[in-house]
């Protein structure tokens, strides 16, 4: 393989006009870096450190308020209605003390009269009906709601009658500004220990890019000389290392020492909390002449304590001049160490009760341990960050000097790894030739950038195209996935259909008709694309998504919120097809993959980056205020949208067979009958999502709360499979082109999806969870572009006068049919975890999987399909 490149006299270029965009644009690009290390993700970290504060401040008055509840079911249970209780009003005036964050608490009966109104009445007004009815629907032994409405956080409790009938409902208000801005304070800090390194990480990485560039550009042939920075290869790999390693690490450790006088501030109020409690309960026992050695029942009362205080480790009593006793130890502290722990390991708040003491321990490391959980939080802030500054950068980057020069130098790379592959396996001649081209192509961009001092001309075209659809597409998944911390709940809290409909089916119900339209939409957008165009098809689409999502706001009963989301998952489905119709239609067969897989990345991107956004937005805002964020989002596609131009390039067979398709109902039923494309479709696609819904969306939540793991840890575990999925699926993409292959990706990543479900219970717990989750995103990412690919390149170079389907229709098909998967999905998953349990479930769909697999090998092997490819 030769060196295609042609050259350039040194007097057609510029060369100091071309350093001084270098200078530039390194500089631009190396304060975005700064942005995203230090900017954004600094509001990630304040956010996490926040949300710690807020729960420790939330648990002890979710404890406070409950106390209260089950003060008033002891009076019910002696015939005493809550109304009637005035000792109520005196508890709830202790709440409510000075310095109390409680800002109002009020008790309400099963039909919404008001009993007690305690703190500030104008906030009675704005307790929704729906908290109501969803707290009293729970039944008895619920755990305490909470809702937040942006301005106080909302903790309520439902209060029973002995027969376990509803008979009030308790609502405080909790106003978190101190915690926030103990938050604000902790961040001001980070920032302002932060600075020096940012703005050193800055200059590094300016001085990295610039280095870097230059090197790239004097080693090419004929661009003319251009001076480099001076410094030694062990300078370049120490800037490296201080901007990717040092400095990210830094800034954690900033953080975690910055959040730690707040946390310490919140353990020991909750330890006080809980040490008042005790002692008041103490000093009237004390009252009514009760000795301290005849205080029955205080293991068990401590014990209580410990359960629902599980950040404390030790209560015990301190009668006057005598050692602790009912020493009461948490489940967490081992039986060998309880001892030696009272006097090393403890912190202590003693309280005083009569005329001794309550003695409330929590370990002398939680704070540590706290701030450890958070590191990996704080890695995951980096990685969100890194990924949505990318996404909104990307055309900017394309847009630069940059980007010619990286494309070259992994066209290059690519040159080297193909010559490789070529000494063992036999390589297409057209295939062969691609990445001679692309470091000819980026070579000859970056030589017309060099003669001028403008902006870089976008060669091709259909790559400005695919970035401004990629984006697209991150803003439309982004506007569904913002959803998802909140909007289960919400759904749960609208009037049902039907009285007798528990809260689950009724928060499935508007997700059931999101999917099914979604589902129903593919096989409109070819459809939309023969008769409209396609730019004002997917404004349109974006148009309608936003309307949906607005409204969904205000939606108050099931009927309305089920109409909204079926409106929205048309939307959403509509704007994803229309994009693969366009990438279909723009991009040549041989770079088919990559186009496709522009979609498949920047869906994933959007389920990395949504989520967290998606909490700390409802978190401080309320739920309302989370819907028009993802309206926004869909504002946001919809400007994209109207940026396109989506080209037609002059020799594809898009522009050979124009913009009309062939066959309407017929050309879908002749998808089916295509040998390739239906072993594709139901030997890869429909069982592939079925076991990433039966995986992700059921067994990994479900497995972690049966290991009594918190949310958090099931979060990064699902993040892996978005994680390895990203980073693999360019690169898949990249050599099924080259290559011209896609079978044997696509059998290969049903390989790895079995491993991925025999990996839970050959390893088990959290790290057997995350297995199958980093091993399914790779299975995943092997597939997801090839499969298209291969079912879309069934129906190119097909004659005209006896084409029946295109491949804008069997992209569609495919798409209806592979939505299926996720349909079945809940009632094979059902059906599995109720035989099998969870690790049985993964099992299960994984030998489901591996006889797909091995069907679709076979399948493809037959003489029929290799003929009709041949043809």
């Amino acid at each position: 393989m030769t060196d295609t490149t042609p050259t350039t006299p040194d007097s057609e270029i510029d060369v100091a006009a071309m350093q001084r965009r270098l200078r530039r644009e390194s500089l631009m690009f190396a304060s975005i870096f700064a942005l995203v290390l230090f900017g954004l993700s600094l509001v990630l970290i304040a956010w996490r450190t926040e949300q710690l504060l807020t729960q420790l401040a939330q648990d002890r008055t979710v404890r406070l308020l409950r106390q209260v509840a089950d003060e008033a079911e002891s009076g019910l249970r002696f015939g005493v209605s809550v109304a009637d209780q005035t000792v109520l009003s005196e508890r709830v005036a202790r709440l409510g003390a000075a310095g109390s964050p409680l800002r109002g608490v009020f008790i309400d009966t099963d039909r919404g009269e008001a009993v007690l109104n305690a703190g500030d009445a104008a906030l009675h007004s704005t307790i929704a009906a729906r908290w109501r009815q969803a707290l009293l629907d729970a039944g008895p032994g619920h755990a305490p709601a909470v809702r937040n409405t942006g301005r106080y956080a909302w903790i309520g409790a439902a209060i029973f009658d002995s027969t376990g009938a509803p008979a009030a409902t308790l609502w405080g208000a909790l106003d978190p500004a101190e915690v926030r801005a103990q938050a604000r304070d902790a961040a001001l800090d980070m920032v302002l220990r932060a600075l020096p390194l940012m703005l050193l990480a800055l200059v590094t990485t300016w001085w990295l890019l610039l280095r870097w560039s230059t090197r790239i550009i004097t080693s090419m042939r004929g661009i003319g000389s251009i001076e480099a920075p001076q410094g030694s290869a062990r300078q370049l790999w120490l800037a490296v290392v201080f901007s990717v390693v040092v400095a990210p690490a830094a800034m954690l450790w900033i953080a975690r020492e910055a959040a730690r006088p707040a946390v310490t501030a919140q353990i020991q109020e909750n330890a006080d909390a809980v040490g008042r409690t005790l002692s008041g309960q103490v000093a009237r026992a004390l009252s009514l002449g009760v000795p301290w050695n005849a205080m029955n029942g205080m293991d068990e009362l401590f014990q209580q304590q410990l359960k629902e205080a599980p950040e404390l480790s030790y209560l015990a009593l301190q009668p006057p001049g005598e050692a602790a006793r009912n020493a009461t130890w948490g489940g967490d502290v081992p039986a060998q160490a309880r001892t030696a722990q009272a006097s090393s390991d403890l912190l202590r708040r003693t309280l005083t009760a009569g005329d001794g003491a309550v003695v409330v321990g929590y370990p002398a490391d939680f704070v540590d341990r706290q701030l450890a959980g958070m590191l990996i939080d704080l890695v995951l802030a980096l990685v969100i960050a890194a990924v949505l500054v990318r996404e909104l950068s990307r055309g900017l980057w394309r847009r630069s000097l940059l980007f010619p020069l990286s494309a070259y130098v992994q066209a290059r790379l690519w040159q080297g790894l193909q010559r490789r592959w070529q000494k063992r396996h036999a390589i297409d001649q057209e295939s062969a030739q691609a990445h001679d081209r692309d470091a000819a192509e980026c070579r000859a961009q970056l030589i017309r950038a060099a003669r001028s001092d403008g902006p870089t001309a976008e060669a091709p075209q259909v790559g400005a195209q695919l970035t401004l659809l990629r984006l697209t597409v991150f803003l439309v998944a982004l506007s569904e996935e913002l959803l998802r911390p909140f909007f289960t709940v919400f759904a749960s809290e609208v009037r049902p259909i039907d009285a007798a409909l528990s809260p689950a089916m009724v928060a499935g119900l508007p997700v059931a008709a999101f999917m099914a339209t979604l589902a129903l939409a593919q096989p409109a957008g070819p459809a939309l694309a023969r008769r409209f165009d396609l730019r004002w098809s997917l404004m349109l689409s974006a148009l309608v998504g936003t309307l949906a999502l607005t409204a969904t706001a205000w939606a108050t009963d099931a009927w309305t919120l089920i109409g909204l989301r079926a409106l929205g998952g048309a939307a959403y489905g509509l704007a994803l097809i229309l994009v693969q119709t366009a990438i279909v239609r723009i991009t040549p067969p041989q770079q088919r993959a990559r186009g496709l897989a522009e979609v498949a990345a920047a869906i994933v991107a959007a389920g990395i980056v949504g989520p967290p956004f998606g909490g700390m937005i409802a978190a401080r805002a309320g739920d309302g205020i989370g819907f028009l964020a993802c309206a926004l989002c869909m504002v946001g596609a919809l400007l994209a949208a109207l940026r396109l131009s989506l080209p037609v390039p002059e020799g594809s067979p898009a522009a050979q067979r124009g913009l009309a398709t062939t066959g309407g109902w017929r050309g879908y039923m002749a998808v089916l009958r295509e040998p390739r494309a239906i072993w594709v479709i139901l030997g890869a696609a429909l069982p592939g999502r079925l076991v990433a819904v039966t995986i992700l969306s059921v067994v990994v939540p479900l497995y972690m709360n049966e290991l009594q793991q918190p949310p958090a840890v099931a979060g990064r575990v699902l993040l892996l499979y978005f994680l390895c999925f990203a980073l693999s699926a360019s690169m898949v993409a990249h050599w099924s082109d080259l290559l011209g292959q896609r079978k044997p990706f696509i059998v290969a990543g049903g390989v790895f999806s079995v491993l991925a479900c025999l990996s839970l219970p050959l390893l088990g717990g959290v790290w057997g969870m995350a297995a199958c989750c980093a091993l399914l995103g790779l299975g995943q990412a092997l597939q997801s572009s090839p499969q298209i690919a291969l079912t879309t390149e069934a129906f190119e170079g097909v004659d005209a006068s006896r084409a029946t389907a295109t491949p804008e229709q069997a992209l569609a098909a495919f798409r209806l049919i592979e939505r299926g998967g996720s349909i079945v999905a809940p009632f094979v998953t059902a059906v599995a975890v109720t035989a099998f349990g969870y690790a049985g479930a993964a099992v299960a769909v994984g030998l489901l999987l591996s006889v797909t697999t091995l069907s679709l090998a076979a399948g493809l092997r037959n003489p029929r399909i290799q003929a009709a490819a041949a043809a």
